[in-house]
């Protein structure tokens, strides 16, 4: 079950969803991200936690010495000097503690793995969300100068029609204001374009270059359509709530250990007797079994073990709410990737409509028969549409990153 669970976990970080050209600022971000590497020293020091607890499995040996004083029956007699000897110690059962100790130790080294994927994937969403606001920013630039340069020809348009006397100065005006309105826009995705460059500074500590963002695009629609299904079981933080879940048991497993017995298998060689004779001789040697039962603790074990149990319960609830709250993210993200594709749809159906209205009324102002207020609203119809084409797209795809990181 256990290693199930890592699997799930790293295969799908393997493949998990992106902008197209992304992966190269992706592994950037993984590389200079002082988070991510905290975490990844945390996961190497919960390995090595988890290694040190298998050395209560192995017999311990130090050494002994001192001076000390034996007292016996008869008061006269007593041994009194230096001693000194090897004493060796191998556990031979403790209730199970060393066995969810170890366990303890390793749930924590999994535990820090889910986290250390789970940084991985935020930074990943708010990439994708920096990154596609730029491919949006950059687009909305590209159409601006279009609509822009569409505008100074239809100016042109109304300009040779009031020098002819065919309207009034009003056409011009209609222009100059459709102008300065552009303008406004331009200001505003330039400010808008400066704050996702500062956006990008704070992950990767450094700017990107617009030449490489450029080399970024969104995924095709149809790739944006597909998104696999999940068992909620797949959600990271439901994995993360079962671990825990474990770990508690294993904690409470822990604490009944102390109510049995333990029992330990003890040797000593040297001079164990404190004496002052000299030279110092090492010639004696003692083993046992070594057998200890817990009498009495002050409570304090019966009630380490109530908090443990009632963790335990707590732990579990935990992990049905977390299988609640996957399941409803996963729906309303579900519902919402369901209405962006219903609603690009509808745009590009849209688009292609503005866009045979602005000719027929473009055709139609020369004609005299549309004025210069039909043009202006046909021409800011058919690029309101190309605009919302992108808005979609930078939804959709920070959407199904949302989703994806679900699992």
């Amino acid at each position: 079950m256990r290693t199930s669970s890592l699997l799930i976990v790293f295969l799908l970080s393997a493949n998990a969803y992106a902008l197209k050209g992304l992966s190269s600022l992706e592994q950037q971000l993984v590389e200079k991200n002082q988070g991510l590497q905290s975490l990844e020293n945390e996961i190497t020091s919960k390995e090595r936690l988890r290694k040190s607890s298998y050395s209560s499995y192995y017999p311990t040996l130090e050494a002994v010495g001192g001076w000390g004083e034996v007292h016996l029956d008869d008061p006269n007699e007593r041994d009194r000097g230096y001693f000194g000897y090897l004493d060796g110690r191998l556990n031979i059962f403790k209730g199970f503690r060393d066995v969810s100790v170890s366990d303890k130790k390793a749930l924590e080294v999994q535990i820090a793995k889910i986290d250390y994927e789970k940084k991985k994937r935020e930074l990943r969403q708010q990439l994708t969300e920096v990154v596609g606001e730029m491919i949006y920013l950059h687009r909305l630039q590209e159409i601006l100068v279009k609509e822009e340069n569409i505008t100074k020809e239809q100016k042109k348009m109304a300009a040779k029609k009031v020098s002819s006397g065919l309207t009034s100065s009003v056409d011009n005006l209609e222009f100059d204001l459709r102008e300065e309105e552009l303008r406004i826009q331009k200001r505003q995705i330039d400010q808008f374009h400066q704050e996702a460059h500062h956006k990008l500074v704070q992950l990767f500590g450094g700017d990107i270059d617009d030449a490489e963002l450029e080399k970024i695009s969104y995924e095709d629609f149809t790739a944006l359509a597909n998104f696999p299904a999940h068992a909620p079981e797949e959600n990271l933080d439901v994995q993360r709530s079962h671990l825990l879940s474990r770990f508690s048991e294993s904690e409470k497993n822990e604490i009944k250990s102390e109510f049995l017995p333990s029992l330990d298998f003890v040797y000593s060689f040297g001079r164990i007797t404190p004496t002052e004779d000299t030279p110092w001789e090492f010639n004696e040697s003692q083993y046992a079994l070594k057998l200890s039962i817990p009498l009495f603790s002050g409570f304090d074990t019966y009630q380490k073990n109530k908090a443990a149990g009632a963790d335990v319960l707590a732990k579990k609830a935990q992990v049905q709410q977390a299988v609640f709250d996957s399941i409803s993210t996963s729906k309303t993200l579900k519902e919402k990737m369901t209405e962006l594709m219903d609603l690009y749809k509808i745009n590009e159906r849209k688009l292609e409509t503005s866009r045979k209205y602005f000719d027929m009324t473009v055709s139609e102002y020369k004609r005299g028969i549309k004025n210069s207020p039909d043009l202006v609203g046909a021409t800011e119809r058919w690029f309101s549409s190309q605009k919302r084409k992108y808005e979609l797209l930078k939804e959709l795809e920070l959407t199904k990153v949302k989703l994806e990181n679900l699992y």
